[in-house]
């Protein structure tokens, strides 16, 4: 049997960056999220989404894997983006004997607010191998606009 050193630092180390994680999580998810982007989570489970803020255009990315098209919600209100819906479990548990289980299912709710304004008559939704993406197009009165700048000489 091997002895070793027992380091005090690094097991509480270990232990404040559980509690941190845990309370991070209890609080918005501020650590996962650009600050002027208001996330909301509510559910059993949510999934991971990706925000890609283009010059024309947000795409969002949400991994769904194991959903149907028709157990998945979008909506599009006061520029708060909302995915709901619920992940149903595959098997019944009734009379099993689980080894290990580790996926979850329920229902999820995720809304993100958006900088700019966006079209809501030209938002797409792609749903393929688990992985829903949308395309919300900026509205054109939210597009920067190019202002030239005369320097004197």
């Amino acid at each position: 049997m091997a002895i070793t050193r027992w380091n005090p630092t690094r097991d509480i180390e270990r232990v404040w960056n559980d509690f941190d994680r845990m309370f991070s999580r209890l609080t918005n998810r501020d650590w996962l999220t650009r600050s002027d982007l208001d996330v909301t989570d509510v559910g059993n489970w949510s999934p991971s989404v990706d925000i890609v803020d283009h010059e024309h255009e947000y795409v969002v990315t949400a991994e769904i894997p194991g959903m149907k098209e028709d157990d998945v919600h979008i909506s599009l209100k006061d520029n708060v983006l909302i995915l709901k819906g619920m992940k149903k479990s595959e098997v019944e548990d009734e009379g099993e004997n689980r080894y290990y289980r580790e996926r979850v299912y329920g229902n999820f709710q995720r809304m993100f607010r958006l900088d700019a304004e966006v079209d809501p008559d030209k938002v797409q939704a792609e749903y393929d191998n688990g992985v829903l993406t949308i395309h919300m197009p900026k509205s054109k009165e939210t597009l920067a606009k190019q202002i030239p700048i005369k320097i004197k000489k």
